[in-house]
């Protein structure tokens, strides 16, 4: 993680929701996708914060070798018990580089269109012309 967000607690208040809402909105630049949970008509909507520097950003279109991203999980191994995510590219000796994060609540693979789609917005909105070819996934769960 960049330098400035490591020096910071992100517990910005005792409640988890809060602090994630606060320091999303208080980094708008490194956020490109953020979905509080809530319920919807009884039904659960999951929390989702997809977070990429500009770091990564430049890392991603610059170091990229074929486009390809790779995403890999740890599955509540935290206090919290939120899934953690770690995309990355690949460069050209092959070697994995970290371009984003994501954390979640519930893992459900299909959330991930969103995310994917929001990304994608951040690439156009930059006026770069880096598309991804192909997306793997690591130990990947069963809703896959």
């Amino acid at each position: 993680m960049d330098h400035k967000h490591t020096k910071k607690s992100w517990r910005l208040s005792q409640n988890q929701a809060i602090s994630f809402h606060t320091w999303a909105f208080s980094h708008p630049n490194d956020v490109f996708y953020f979905q509080d949970a809530s319920r919807d008509n009884g039904i659960h909507v999951p929390f989702i914060i997809g977070i990429q520097t500009l770091s990564q950003l430049q890392t991603m279109v610059s170091l990229s070798h074929n486009g390809a991203i790779s995403m890999d999980g740890t599955f509540s191994t935290n206090d919290v018990k939120f899934h953690f995510f770690t995309l990355m590219v690949f460069d050209a000796h092959l070697t994995k580089v970290p371009i984003a994060w994501i954390i979640t609540s519930l893992l459900n693979m299909q959330l991930f269109g969103g995310l994917a789609t929001s990304l994608k917005t951040k690439l156009l909105r930059k006026k770069l012309k880096w598309k991804p070819s192909c997306f793997n996934v690591d130990d990947v769960p069963q809703e896959v």
